[in-house]
């Protein structure tokens, strides 16, 4: 017997017991506007998709970044998991919408996006913040409710199988589990989710449990109807949790209700044992439960074997994930109590030390409240397996593009994704800030799955054209690509020798390698050798023919400079897969590749005068944006 309790206490350690009701949550799959994507044309309404049914919560906002509010309308939710966040009629500028809905689950999840209008302009920054961790209500709430189940639960329990029981002591854990089921319906719409109507079935039941408890004080029979609440209650949070989420197992409903029946029995059971001692508990009823506390212990051990396994997917989610710490936490306090328990079982019950029972079993009872705290902050956290392990590996360079393809690239974070689009296939690569490939994503172009094409390269058999979604990892990208489109080598060649040909230009240049390094600065080109650049919160140059001087702690160090014949296109030459995208009376939109880098071009450029407006550049550790202005102004570089 002695070799069963380690046996059942170990595999509690290993299994993480007590993972009681874990909860699934609502998953973000994209957004409309993407995140940090920079529109042509204003949105009416920002759309968020999910992979579960959601409801609008309160505190959804729009604001034009540094103004006032955007909100169109009352958001609403489509189709059951679409979130649309109606937008006033905005001009160009810099947006953030914060978004907050309540899964299918019942727990409350937020998020922000920025997105910008005006063709050109830099990927914009969020000027909100978004919080959907638990609350101290949330946490309070879950506590009381989990403590009063287990209480009023496990009383039932320990009636059924012990055959005695105070239903008197029930009854605070039936007002516990009421006033915590209360306080966890949500706001609005309680009966439209299933987490609403479990709880709110919760608290009628804990309700009908606490009348009928403190009835029996005077009329015994009652009594029965509150033992039939207590058991009632049992499998409402498996029902309210993930348990009967589409995809899930038939067995995940009657293991975690297992599993909270032996976590109540335990705890039930040391409540009634504890007041039993008070009056003087005979030998039997202390060795009986003590049996009973130990299949408690061997479902628990059992049960959170399943439970784990069904919420983690890596043993490194153990440490890497808020709900495998939590788990472990959890782990140390029952292993405690497994050793207070074999303490008693083995040491005191064979003894009849009824004073050292009593305190030891104490002990237990203000342990299980610490475990509780514990199981309700875990119960609002994202289980392990909803966190992606992906197995991403670095790979070589990716493949070039096709030369018949129509080429773009954007900022993905750390890395960049290119799309290039042939009359038969569309092909994504993606590689990180050192230009390797990074294989073993999820990407999905069009609503199709990726299929490898070389490192860092998945492709689709398609020649969809028009708005491309790319989905990377969960992140979307939007790529516009024309249904037919010109070549445009011999434009962008024109608007090369346009360039060279001006007197002076100035741009505002954008340069970052991640979204958390960038750096904006200043350039002045004037020819036919000046360059004068200012970098904003940084230094400063000018270099003038052979000359060059650099403004470092205010002063300026004069050098020797190789001639830079200006003004000169940053794009240079040769390039390749020139495209038009678009031309409008007021703007050219050409797209290119210079393969040696390599680097992704995409330059509107003034269709009388062929001058830029602007520039977006992709290539390793480079996300450039430029904006021009200044054409064939007097000059303005001279020696400082």
């Amino acid at each position: 017997m002695r070799k069963t309790i380690v046996a059942a206490g170990a595999g509690i350690v290993v299994a993480l017991a007590l993972p009681a009701a874990a909860t699934a949550h609502a998953t973000l799959l994209r957004s409309s506007p993407a995140d940090r994507s920079v529109l042509s044309i204003a949105p009416p309404a920002a759309r968020f998709f999910f992979d579960d049914s959601v409801r609008v919560a309160s505190g959804i906002r729009a604001v034009r970044n540094g103004d006032g509010s955007v909100l169109g309308a009352t958001p609403r939710v489509v189709g059951g998991r679409t979130l649309v966040v109606p937008l006033q009629r905005i001009g160009e500028g810099d947006y953030t919408v914060l978004w907050r809905i309540v899964s299918d689950d019942g727990h409350t999840e937020a998020g922000v996006i920025a997105f910008a209008v005006g063709a050109g302009r830099p990927p914009p920054v969020p000027s909100l913040t978004a919080s959907s961790g638990p609350t101290a209500r949330d946490v309070v709430s879950r506590w009381l409710f989990f403590a009063g189940l287990f209480v009023a639960s496990g009383s039932a329990l320990f009636r059924l199988v012990m055959g005695t029981g105070r239903s008197t002591l029930a009854l605070p854990g039936f007002v516990a589990a009421f006033l915590g089921a209360s306080g966890l319906l949500p706001h609005e719409g309680t009966f439209s989710v299933r987490f609403g109507i479990a709880y709110a079935v919760a608290a009628l039941v804990a309700a009908v449990g606490a009348t009928a408890a403190a009835i029996s004080i005077v009329e015994p029979r009652a009594a029965v109807t509150a033992w039939a609440c207590g058991l009632a209650l049992l499998p409402l949070p498996s029902i309210a949790g993930h348990a009967l989420d589409a995809g899930q197992s038939w067995f995940e409903l009657p293991v975690d209700v297992l599993h909270l029946a032996a976590a109540a029995v335990w705890t039930g059971g040391l409540l009634q044992l504890a007041f039993a001692l008070r009056g003087g508990a005979h030998a039997d009823l202390l060795r009986r439960f003590s049996t009973l506390a130990l299949v408690s212990v061997v479902v628990l051990s059992a049960t959170g074997v399943i439970r784990a396994i069904g919420e983690l997917r890596a043993v490194e989610q153990l440490w890497t994930t808020g709900y495998g710490r939590l788990l472990v936490a959890k782990t140390g306090l029952l292993g405690v109590l497994v050793g207070l328990g074999w303490v008693n079982r083995y040491r005191l019950v064979p003894r009849g030390d009824t004073a050292m029972l009593r305190r030891t079993t104490g002990a237990e009872l203000v342990l299980v409240a610490g475990l509780v705290v514990a199981v309700s902050i875990l119960t609002d956290a994202r289980p392990g397996k909803a966190h992606s392990v992906t197995k991403v590996t670095v790979g070589t360079p990716p493949p070039l593009p096709p030369r018949n393809a129509l080429v773009v690239g954007q900022e993905d974070g750390d890395n960049a994704v290119t799309l290039a689009a042939t009359p038969t296939r569309t092909l994504v690569t993606v590689f990180n800030g050192e230009g390797l490939g990074l294989n073993g994503l999820t990407v999905a172009i069009a609503g199709s799955t990726g299929t490898s094409c070389g490192s860092g390269c998945y492709a689709v058999a398609t020649n969809r054209r028009g708005r491309i979604p790319v989905v990377v990892e969960g992140r979307q990208h939007v790529f516009d690509v024309p249904r037919r489109a010109q070549d445009g080598t011999a434009l962008t060649a024109r608007a090369t020798r346009v360039f060279r040909s001006l007197r002076s230009v100035t741009y505002t240049e954008r340069l970052a390698s991640s979204p958390r390094n960038k750096i904006v600065s200043t350039f002045t080109l004037e020819a036919p050798d000046r360059v004068a650049y200012r970098i904003r919160g940084g230094g400063a140059g000018i270099v003038i023919g052979p000359r060059r001087w650099d403004r470092t702690d205010g002063r300026w160090v004069p050098s020797p400079s190789t001639l830079l014949p200006q003004p000169a296109p940053i794009w240079g030459a040769p390039i390749t897969n020139a495209r038009v995208l678009s031309r409008t009376p007021n703007d050219i939109t050409v797209s290119f590749l210079k393969r040696k880098v390599p680097d992704w071009f995409v330059i509107h450029f003034d269709p009388r005068t062929l001058r830029p407006h602007t520039l977006e550049m992709t290539a390793t550790a480079h996300f450039m944006h430029h904006a021009y202005r200044g054409f064939n102004a007097p000059r303005r570089i001279f020696p400082p």
